[in-house]
């Protein structure tokens, strides 16, 4: 048996699909984080899981005259965005059994402390469906963001649903805490621990491998969801309920112009409720980065950071406003440091938005988060999966200031003549810019 650990990251556009082999013992075990696209019928996730169903064991014991199923020991989705679960389609799954399943926190019905973040999804959902439906001529990404902010019914009825009754489990809603807020038998049905200010997956047959849970926290609307940036309901008035297309009039057909606002006024006001709508699919294209699943690996001496999308502010934490995912970990990290230490492997954030990782924008400025994470001329794999350009975002992705920075420090990296931005800087691995999925193969820290 292979005694390297292997991540393997899938080229699937501009999305995340992450397969990850931990040996364990005389076993492996067998990781799965996310599968997504931003390509309608994109060809490439199935190619993805076809890959990894091949890697994947045959279930032990099984019946003479049944054939074998595949192990899958966990599957975890970081956040209900298109370009992270469009791949969970059962027929994909089928001949598979999950052991575990994890979501975010944020993805449960009827959490608790999720409300008023539920009920702006709802209300954004609703707005990005009655703007698609004015058949407007949008730029790519501006699409994505409308995309990412419509709710994939088939693939979150599979992952809270389908999926698991196929393997006799329930999914686990996870957060920083919430081995804390099981009892003692479900922590021990689904392997968890709390320790050192963390819910653990102890699941493993060597003792001092850990996958510790980061992120989110369990009070998504305190930490997370932030002040509105516009009236969401008058905005649904006006491009929700009140457009002849959202009561099932023709696409593109317009709204009647009222008759005491002249065609002028009338047309502002429709351009400026139209930007406005944009923040507000872009406040919630926030919140759902920042509850992100974030993970920490630590494997025989070695420490990997799966990132999922969350986003960095720099400005601290404060219950009640709009906090970036990476400035929550940190203030409730600081009395355990786990995110003190520099890492083996680091997973880039958001497809290498500007925003997705703790990196200071600024020409010459010192970079104390990454300097502890991933020291210059250090050993750390890094790797981004993305697909170059606009995605809703003002600046282009991956972000080319971020990649050199991260290219100063990762030890894979290379450059790429195919990157006409920046041909001659090294960077880290990409998918958009390798012809085959991208290994990094892991051994046991000396010593």
């Amino acid at each position: 048996m292979d005694e390297r650990l292997l991540v393997r990251v899938y080229d699937v556009g501009f999305g995340d699909c992450i397969y990850v082999r931990i040996p364990d013992k005389d076993d492996a075990y067998h990781v799965l984080i996310d599968c997504g696209g931003s390509m309608p019928a994109d060809p490439t996730l199935k190619e993805a899981l076809d890959d990894v169903r091949a890697m994947l064991p045959k279930e032990q014991g099984s019946g003479a005259s049944a054939t074998p199923k595949k192990r899958l020991d966990l599957l975890v989705v970081t956040h209900p965005h298109a370009d992270h679960v469009k791949g969970f389609d059962p027929a994909w799954f089928k001949g598979i059994r999950i052991r575990h399943l994890w979501l975010s926190a944020f993805m449960q019905e009827g959490h608790p402390q999720a409300k008023q973040a539920h009920a702006l999804q709802a209300l954004t959902e609703r707005a990005a469906n009655a703007l698609l439906a004015r058949g407007l001529r949008l730029g790519a990404g501006l699409n994505t963001l409308l995309t990412n902010s419509i709710a994939n019914p088939g693939a979150l009825r599979a992952l809270r649903t389908t999926l698991p009754q196929a393997s006799n489990i329930k999914p686990l809603y996870v957060c920083r805490d919430i081995a804390r807020r099981l009892s003692t038998a479900e922590r021990n049905k689904h392997g968890l621990r709390f320790e050192s200010g963390t819910t653990c997956l102890q699941d493993f047959r060597e003792a001092g491998t850990r996958l510790r849970v980061l992120a989110p926290e369990w009070d998504i609307d305190g930490y997370y969801l932030g002040q509105a940036p516009c009236d969401y309901q008058a905005l649904l008035g006006f491009y929700g309920q009140d457009l002849p297309e959202a009561r099932g009039g023709a696409k593109g057909e317009r709204a009647p112009q009222p008759a005491n606002v002249s065609a002028g006024d009338f047309r502002l006001l429709r351009n400026r409720l139209f930007y406005s709508a944009l923040a507000f699919l872009k406040e919630d294209q926030g919140l759902k980065n920042n509850t992100s699943v974030v993970l920490l690996l630590e494997w025989r001496g070695r420490r990997l950071l799966f990132a999922g999308d969350a986003e960095w502010n720099g400005k601290g934490v404060k219950k009640g406003q709009r906090n970036g995912c990476w400035d929550v970990m940190f203030k409730v990290d600081e009395a355990h440091g786990h995110l003190s230490r520099s890492l083996d492997f680091l997973k880039v954030g958001h497809h290498g938005s500007v925003n997705g990782t703790p990196f200071v924008d600024k020409a010459g400025a010192p970079q104390p988060v990454l300097d502890r994470l991933l020291p210059v001329g250090g050993q750390a794999q890094v790797v981004v999966s993305t697909l170059a350009g606009e995605h809703g975002e003002k600046k282009v992705v991956p972000y080319p200031d971020l990649m050199e920075e991260l290219g100063r420090r990762a030890a894979n990296a290379r450059p790429y003549p195919s990157d006409h931005a920046q041909p001659d800087v090294p960077q880290p691995p990409r998918t958009d810019l390798e012809a085959r999925p991208v290994d990094v193969l892991l051994r046991a820290a000396p010593g």
